[in-house]
């Protein structure tokens, strides 16, 4: 517990791995309650996001035992923003294939009968969480290998005067250091193509055809296919890694395959493929909005 607390605390990802049996719950809501304690919510948002963890868990539970699998669930806890706008994220990950339901749920929640003895977990994260809550699929944290699977997810505000300890990556090259050891523990070790420009403290790093990420000037910056750039400070480079899974996942999900580039063992660059892709971030950096 204590080094997943540390995590949080210095804008890193606290993650735990969740029983397949009926302490699920509970354990994530004593996981909750404490860092939720440390950040020192209010006991009123604090209550929710234990009802809502509790919730999420349970789900996950429920959907183990019906579908005969194996979930494999995980707790992820983070922070993300900064200010008065950082908010304490938490997600709940499992590698189940589908729903207990069959559809994947949207935004709007469909509410359970009034005789139902189940059934109201998402609607109880969409009214506590005032719709602050999603789906996406992700990768697993604690497998190891990357396990394919998806997260359901909702974010509580935390106090401004919250001080998270840690200091973000001084240099491009931290930043993206960090990134890349994150991506590498979620099975893309091997694959990542990175390319460093120190001199314009710059670095890319190529995840898959079209989804790249760039770090300059404080900035993170994740390009993926069909969306508009996005970008963060160094201070949210889990979320940025967050996303980046995502927009891998998901894209494999629809085209149903998503050529990776092809990189040495380490995930560097070597000889003129790595002065090519070097030139080509500078080129591309000059033209674009930093």
């Amino acid at each position: 517990m204590n080094d997943g607390l540390r995590m949080v605390q210095t804008r890193t990802c606290g993650a735990w791995v969740l029983p397949g049996d009926p302490t699920c719950a509970g354990i994530a809501r004593r996981l909750f309650r404490r860092v939720a304690s440390e950040l020192s919510l209010d006991g009123e948002t604090s209550d929710d996001g234990v009802t809502m963890v509790s919730e999420l868990a349970a789900n996950t539970l429920h959907a183990n035992q019906r579908q005969l699998l194996p979930a494999n669930s995980e707790l992820w806890l983070y922070l993300r923003g900064t200010g008065q706008r950082t908010e304490l994220v938490c997600k709940v990950f499992d590698t189940l294939p589908g729903w207990v339901h069959g559809n994947v749920p949207g935004r709007t929640v469909r509410r359970a009968p009034a005789d139902a003895m189940s059934g109201r977990g998402l609607e109880v994260v969409h009214e506590l969480s005032d719709g602050h809550w999603g789906h996406h699929l992700t990768r697993s944290r604690l497998s190891g290998t990357g396990v394919r699977g998806k997260v359901v997810w909702f974010a509580l505000p935390v106090p401004g005067n919250v001080k998270a300890g840690g200091m973000p990556p001084a240099t491009a090259g931290d930043a993206m250091t960090e990134l890349e050891n994150d991506l590498s523990t979620r099975g893309f070790g091997g694959r990542l193509v990175r390319a460093d420009d120190h001199a314009a403290d710059m670095a890319v790093l190529s995840i898959a055809s079209g989804l790249t990420v760039w770090c300059r000037s404080a900035a993170a910056w994740l390009r993926a296919p069909g969306a508009p750039a996005k970008h963060w400070g160094y201070c949210d480079l889990v979320e940025v890694g967050e996303q980046a899974v995502q927009a891998h996942e998901t894209n494999i999900a629809a085209a149903g395959s998503f050529q990776l580039a092809d990189a040495s063992r380490t995930g560097s660059l070597t000889g003129s493929a790595q002065s090519r892709a070097v030139s080509r971030a500078v080129s591309r950096a000059t033209g674009s909005r930093w």
